[in-house]
């Protein structure tokens, strides 16, 4: 006892740093940088930079120390040596720019892409050939906290062909772009989430002053004590640890569980689920990372006995193992193959007319969750039948289902599946995911400040696809609460207005990029990129990536680095109603307006009514001019004003593309339309 007593006492005396601090890292030049860790209450820390630069700081009673480190003109190698009860060497440091990339999934897909649908355009080629010591990334942990966190996983890396599959696609061809044209290292560091909202990324006290989040807080507040009494009763329960191999990590686990694939297990106290669906949502099971089982019997054809069958599920996320009549017949058990469809083949051995189970056992390790494809997808056929709809038992519709397993924390907690004893889960009304509100800027964040960074690159905004007014006062709100977090108001910060996609006629994406492109007029110091051009109509996820980045990178470039260069497309600045016509013009045209394609297309010209119609558009110089027949008495212009655009037309001479727009005072304005 005295031997363990002695041990935790040491440990407890020594100097540690979060992980932003590491080997491989990178410190913002010519600036004054905070570092800080823990030690013993009254500790001296001595902080020396091989570069010629040292200062000492001492341990509050609560054994927490900081201190500033003063940094060079950009160079390295370099160490930095942390000396107290002991002593800690950070090694291959260099000196550059530090850039923090954050929002949702497009800022997150890494350069190896999410196969097979949501790939990167060029990447194999380029990350054969990546292999630049000047440019370095850490990947943040994703986690959501309801308070702030003290420090979040992540470890340092040099660009190579090996590491820079997982750097932020975005992000490394940012990273590259700016490299390239000055010299200088870039660092980047990525604390990104798929699925998030930008309510997520915003402190508590910030949303305060946002009326809209008024009830969302007041439920927030009332459910911070359940949601913490939840996760006691979560941790209660026996671990499964996944494995240390990230990529096949859940692949070898033992869940014990198998039963539920049974023919005689007994599932008459399950509930049911409508399949297909993502199952995040009240009505179902709600925000729940973890293992569920689904069932469903079918009858097969006695024309089926004995004949090889495909059992076809649609994509599932994350990942499955599909079992018939107790049997596994297949599974996807590798990161990364949520978008991919499922189909596996049932032997002829498994094939007896008459009922068949189905039973699939499902793991989603963090966002969405479910089988969620379209209906059609899921049937059984005979195999080299798939093109005959005809001759295929459809297995849509209600599913028994039943959680098993837990994942919170890097660890999945089990449930004991034969006393159902999910379903006794204390039920909250707010769930910490990565949509709740502070939570990303809780758990991801604030681990991070106040290190110096020169600023942020941004791509979100799908997740807050139709509350366009509201995102035109929250991302000011995030911006500032950030500046003020890193303690640096005049911190750039850049950000990608989202690509065209369709979303679906119940969500305007346009108008979100309209506010988007509002809030550059509401700030100093911020930057947009149009996407107008490199939207797909399959997915929200450009495939050209490269473009996205190196667009970004033009504003620092012209801002801080001395490479004088346009910044962005055309963007609207005024109109004049001109009798029967509009006359536009737009910022970033000095070096002039083009028509992609020889003529402009995408414009709708609108009444005082709100009826719109498509419009002539020419260029007259360095302006555009709309008008309609039908529309004698114009008053308002909108251009690209649709969830997906096939073709963007209107561009400046630098090749940049103008931004979608609406000259409407309100973002979303009253829809109408011409009857006949």
């Amino acid at each position: 006892m005295a031997a363990i007593a002695l041990s935790a006492t040491t440990a407890e005396a020594d100097v540690r740093l979060p992980h932003i601090f590491g080997d491989h890292m990178m410190l913002q030049q010519q600036s004054t940088c905070p570092i800080w860790g823990w030690a013993s209450p009254g500790e001296k820390i001595t902080i020396k930079g091989s570069w010629g630069s040292e200062t000492i700081t001492e341990a509050n009673s609560d054994g927490k120390w900081d201190a500033r480190i003063s940094t060079k003109k950009f160079g390295g190698p370099y160490t930095i040596t942390i000396s107290g009860k002991n002593t800690i060497v950070i090694n291959d440091v260099l000196i550059g720019e530090v850039w923090l990339a954050s929002g949702q999934s497009n800022m997150e897909i890494p350069m190896m892409g999410w196969q097979p649908q949501d790939t990167i355009l060029g990447a194999h080629k380029d990350m054969q050939n990546a292999n630049n010591d000047h440019i370095r990334f850490i990947n943040i942990k994703q986690q959501a906290g309801f308070e702030p966190k003290e420090d979040s996983e992540g470890y340092w890396n040099a660009i190579n062909p090996q590491t820079i599959t997982f750097c932020s696609a975005i992000a490394y061809y940012y990273a590259q772009k700016i490299n390239s044209e000055t010299g200088i290292p870039v660092g980047i560091i990525n604390a990104s989430w798929a699925g998030c909202n930008a309510e997520s990324w915003v402190d508590i006290e910030y949303l305060k002053s946002l009326p809209e989040y008024k009830d969302k807080i007041a439920e927030y507040m009332t459910s911070l004590p359940l949601q913490i009494n939840l996760h006691n009763w979560i941790k209660k329960h026996p671990v499964v640890k996944p494995g240390d191999n990230w990529q096949n990590e859940f692949s070898a686990m033992k869940f014990n569980d198998e039963e539920c694939a049974k023919l005689s297990f007994d599932d008459s106290q399950w509930k049911e689920m409508r399949l297909p669906c993502y199952y995040d949502n009240p009505e179902n099971i709600g925000n729940y990372d973890g293992v569920v089982w689904f069932r469903r019997k079918v009858n097969i054809p006695s024309d089926w006995q004995g004949k090889k069958l495909i059992l076809s599920l649609g994509p599932i996320d994350d990942m499955d193992a599909a079992f018939v009549n107790g049997e596994k017949v297949g599974e996807t058990m590798e990161s990364g193959f949520w978008n991919l469809e499922r189909k596996y083949t049932i032997q002829p051995g498994l094939v007896r007319a008459g009922e068949m189970l189905i039973a699939v056992r499902m793991l989603d390790n963090g966002n969405g969750g479910g089988i969620y494809g379209r209906a059609d997808l899921m049937k059984i056929y005979p195999e080299g039948e798939e093109n005959n709809p005809e001759n295929a038992v459809y297995i849509a519709g209600f599913w028994k289902y039943l959680p098993t397993c837990e994942y919170l924390d890097d660890v999945l907690f089990q449930y004991d599946h034969k006393t159902r004893e999910y379903y006794s889960r204390p039920q909250v009304d707010v769930t910490l995911s990565n949509k709740t509100l502070a939570a990303n800027y809780y758990g991801m964040l604030k681990p991070l400040m106040p290190f110096k960074v020169a600023g942020v690159i941004w791509y979100q905004g799908e997740s807050n696809i139709g509350r366009a007014e509201e995102y035109s006062k929250l991302f000011p709100t995030l911006v500032q609460c950030w500046r003020d977090a890193f303690k640096n108001q005049g911190m750039k910060f850049y950000y990608c207005q989202i690509a065209p996609y369709e979303f679906g006629f119940a969500s305007p994406s346009y108008e979100l990029r309209e506010a988007q492109r509002r809030c550059m007029k509401l700030m100093n110091g911020v930057g947009m990129v149009s996407l107008i051009d490199i939207g797909r109509k399959e997915t929200m996820h450009p495939v050209r990536k490269r473009e996205v980045g190196e667009r970004l990178a033009l504003w620092p470039l012209n801002d801080l680095y001395g490479k004088k260069c346009e910044t962005s497309g055309p963007d609207f600045q005024s109109m004049v109603i001109n009798k029967n016509t509009i006359e536009l013009t737009f910022e970033h045209a000095e070096s002039g307006l083009v028509a992609k394609g020889g003529r402009l297309s995408g414009f709708e010209i609108g009444d005082s009514r709100g009826n719109f119609l498509p419009a002539e558009a020419t260029i007259s110089g360095d302006k555009v001019i709309v008008q309609c027949p039908e529309i004698p008495k114009p008053k308002n212009v909108r251009y690209c004003w649709q969830n997906y655009i096939r073709t963007a037309s209107l561009f400046n001479g630098a090749g940049l593309p103008a931004s979608s727009f609406t000259t409407e005072k309100r973002i979303s304005p009253k829809k109408q339309v011409f009857t006949e």
